[in-house]
């Protein structure tokens, strides 16, 4: 069971069943992210550039993010994740695409957002998605990968942070300034 860890529609439980290869982001990492980046997000525009069953997109919203894209190639996902935005009312902007659209064939980024957020299937490579996609981060860049993964030391301009470790999930939190 999915449910909302905060914002206003915390406590909100998600009814869709997740797909096969579906990681979901467990509770305690979802909290410390929102507390590493902050429980306000209004006025942020946010991107999970790998949408799973939606659920980190739907807490952003849930904390005043605007606007929320998601993006997600899968089929089975994407019935999941609107599944999950009917029922508790969330209008998330989501694109049936592959991450990999985010970027321009000349490297340049097709999309900024305040803070972007990575959690590509752990089996693949989160330096090269970091490199990948770093640009579109005015920001804050959040990548998860498995814990022991090596993260790069820049995000585009953004530089390492800090890196936090929730049991086989790992953090990497990339900021402005």
């Amino acid at each position: 069971m999915l449910r909302v860890t905060g914002g206003n529609l915390r406590g909100r439980v998600l009814p869709a069943i997740l797909p096969e290869g579906v990681r979901p982001t467990s509770a305690r990492t979802r909290e410390a992210l929102f507390s590493i980046v902050g429980q306000d997000l209004e006025g942020l525009s946010f991107l999970d550039a790998f949408g799973g069953a939606g659920l980190i997109a739907i807490e952003a919203f849930s904390r005043g993010a605007r606007p929320v894209t998601v993006f997600e190639r899968a089929l089975p996902a994407l019935a999941a994740i609107r599944l999950n935005m009917g029922a508790v009312g969330v209008p998330l902007d989501l694109r049936a695409a592959d991450a990999g659209t985010l970027q321009n064939p000349d490297g340049s980024p097709a999309m900024l957002a305040d803070l972007v957020y990575l959690d590509p299937p752990f089996a693949d490579d989160i330096g090269a998605w970091i490199a990948r996609l770093g640009g579109c981060a005015r920001d804050t860049l959040v990548a998860e990968a498995r814990t022991g993964t090596d993260f790069p030391e820049v995000a585009g301009a953004l530089p390492l942070d800090r890196i936090r470790k929730y049991g086989e999930s790992t953090l990497a939190i990339y900021r402005a300034g």
